[in-house]
């Protein structure tokens, strides 16, 4: 296939949805590491299917039947060459990366680890590269054992050198970490598992979409991808069975497709991949992940690793200049792909420069992002991480720069003097060329309304938080967790009689969190519990968009309405008013529980 040129701005124009707007602004998309964006070629590739081929593979003898099945098979044929598997039939399409892993998990796991054996994980795991192998522990009775990580987000490799014995059945490694863009000597791993007698699956759903990846030479057993991360449609994954392990593999699910012969009591099986194939598959995904194979191979993953690598580059240089970050690790090179970086602002929680950069019209990713065992590895809670792909520019990386500058302004008043962009090196960065100019300058700032008073409101009752004072003679005393974000609340309760006499909340959190805990104590201390429950089905209900009862004065509860549009953030808004419930429930002040769906977060005793 004939190469084109790497033109940043001719490859944005194949894209649609970078030319909309997000809020008020043109969209900077830094999130591609969750889901990337499609170009018109995948598009067109999927419509045209719908249009013209749409029928069941594999299964009928007429014309659509057979193009829908040439159309199937022929994308495997070329997933295989992108990757360089050694055999199309060592390529099996499944719904995403997590698939994958349950597929071998299942099919190979189960047939092949028994109770003392162990399965080595890294610390820096997708959780779907953990919870697979946990699942199988428990069935099994195996161990799971998990190689650290050093300071530096780098591997230790002589502690897995160190671990790896006869017990060792599987090592499951990520190529390319989704937190900290580390690039894994998979080669090398898989060589050291071989030689112990283990086998090695490696997550490379961070890793196709930026490198140039040889499974050939990489040695893996099993490889796990998914589509939505490299230019294709949601719902097509791939992992790739080197075709030695295809013996050692029971089918993972049971149905039509991958059977040879049935009978009532028995049935044979299709060889693979079609073996692990059971039911209609999705061609229209593969059809579309084929074009997005097609779209990278034309541009050269050589050049897309390059533009990668060079944005994480700047991306680090430029954010180490923004007072208060602190960036999680290496620097791009040969083990860092630079198409993710991790980063915490100091005063500012994730969720809260998330918030800010979306005003903004950026768009970033915030949380653990399905890594908690690596959080603790670093003592956070969560983080903010920007990811970079192929579409991307230097001004987006800048700009990002520019808008966590304003969150500190926000979050950080003791720092209002400060004056960023205006007077130090940040004065350079200009908002994207694809930005509509009616930008402020140098301060970024919304426009006055509701949204912008909402916003003092919450940012008040999070600077200066209400109900932080002890409160002596507690009866009920709570403790609430969001697993999404780490945010963690205690509250306690006095009560004197049926009226709620005092109250302590003490959150660690984002600012709704936390200030959500602060109304509470200032909208419930001296009311009744009645009256409390009433305060917190009206949250409830305006939270979900329903009317409130005329009646019903939610007071400072009404600044927190613009998070019925963010699921994530309601989250954060209930998770005190949650904690306080269950609290009540559990020492009998409140008979009537209101059901499951209000609990959000976990919790438990304090």
């Amino acid at each position: 296939m004939t190469q084109r040129p790497f033109d940043v701005e001719a490859i944005r124009r194949d894209f649609p949805i970078l030319s909309r707007s997000v809020r008020g602004r043109a969209l900077v998309y830094l999130d591609s590491a969750a889901t990337s964006q499609k170009p018109r070629q995948v598009l067109d590739a999927v419509r045209r299917y719908d249009e013209e081929a749409n029928a069941n593979a594999h299964r009928g003898v007429h014309a659509l039947a057979e193009e829908a099945t040439r159309l199937y098979e022929d994308a495997r044929e070329r997933v295989a060459r992108f990757v360089g598997a050694r055999d199309a039939r060592e390529v099996v399409f499944v719904r995403n990366a997590t698939e994958g892993v349950n597929l071998v998990a299942h099919a190979w796991g189960d047939a092949n680890v028994r109770e003392g054996d162990e399965v080595l994980v890294t610390v820096m795991e997708h959780h779907s590269n953990l919870v697979p192998w946990h699942l199988l522990a428990r069935r099994t009775g195996a161990r799971i054992r998990a190689v650290p990580v050093r300071d530096d987000g780098r591997l230790d490799l002589d502690a897995f050198r160190a671990m790896l014995s006869p017990r060792v059945r599987l090592v499951a490694v990520t190529h390319v970490s989704n937190v900290l863009a580390t690039i894994n000597p998979v080669a090398d791993l898989a060589r050291a598992a071989h030689e112990a007698g283990a086998r090695i699956l490696v997550d490379g759903a961070q890793a196709v979409p930026h490198l140039p990846v040889d499974l050939g030479s990489a040695g893996a057993d099993f490889y796990v991808f998914s589509g939505h991360k490299m230019l294709g449609p949601m719902g097509i994954g791939v992992v790739v069975v080197a075709r030695e392990r295809h013996d050692e593999m029971l089918p993972f699910l049971g149905g039509g497709e991958m059977i040879r012969e049935v009978e009532v009591d028995s049935s044979s099986y299709a060889d693979p991949p079609w073996r692990f194939e059971a039911g209609t598959p999705n061609v229209e995904g593969a059809v579309g992940l084929a074009a997005a194979v097609d779209y990278l191979s034309a541009l050269g993953m050589e050049a897309v690793a390059a533009h990668t690598r060079r944005l994480g580059a700047r991306a680090r240089e430029v954010l180490r200049e923004v007072p208060g970050v602190r960036l999680f690790g290496p620097d791009p090179g040969v083990d860092s792909s630079g198409s993710v970086v991790s980063f915490t602002l100091d005063g500012v929680h994730p969720h809260d420069v998330a918030q800010v950069l979306d005003r903004f019209g950026v768009a970033i990713r915030a949380g653990h992002h399905c890594a908690q065992p690596l959080m603790r590895r670093f003592e956070v809670p969560a983080t903010a991480r920007a990811s970079f792909y192929l579409y991307n520019t230097d001004d987006e990386v800048d700009f990002l720069a520019r808008c966590l500058v304003e969150a500190t302004r926000e979050f950080a008043p003791a720092r209002a003097g400060w004056e960023g962009p205006a007077d130090g090196p940040l004065a350079r960065f200009a908002p994207p060329t694809h930005t509509p100019p009616a930008l402020p300058d140098p301060v970024l700032r919304d426009s006055a309304g509701d949204g912008e008073s909402d916003r003092e409101v919450i940012l008040d009752h999070y600077l200066h938080p209400s109900g932080q004072d002890p409160v002596d003679g507690a009866q009920v005393e709570w403790w609430g967790r969001n697993p999404l974000c780490g945010d963690e609340v205690v509250v306690r309760t006095r009560l004197d009689g049926e009226r709620i006499a005092g109250l302590q909340v003490l959150g660690r959190g984002c600012s709704v969190s936390v200030a959500s805990g602060s109304i509470l104590a200032s909208e419930l201390k001296g009311r009744t519990v009645v009256e409390a429950v009433r305060l917190l089905r009206g949250l409830k209900a305006m939270l979900r968009g329903e009317p409130l009862p005329g009646d019903l004065d939610l007071g400072d509860l009404t600044a927190l309405r613009g998070l019925k549009d963010l699921p994530v953030r309601v989250k954060c808004a209930l998770l005190p008013w949650t904690t306080f419930e269950e609290g009540m429930e559990r020492a009998g002040v409140i008979e009537d529980a209101h059901g499951a769906e209000s609990r959000e977060a976990t919790h438990g005793h304090a």
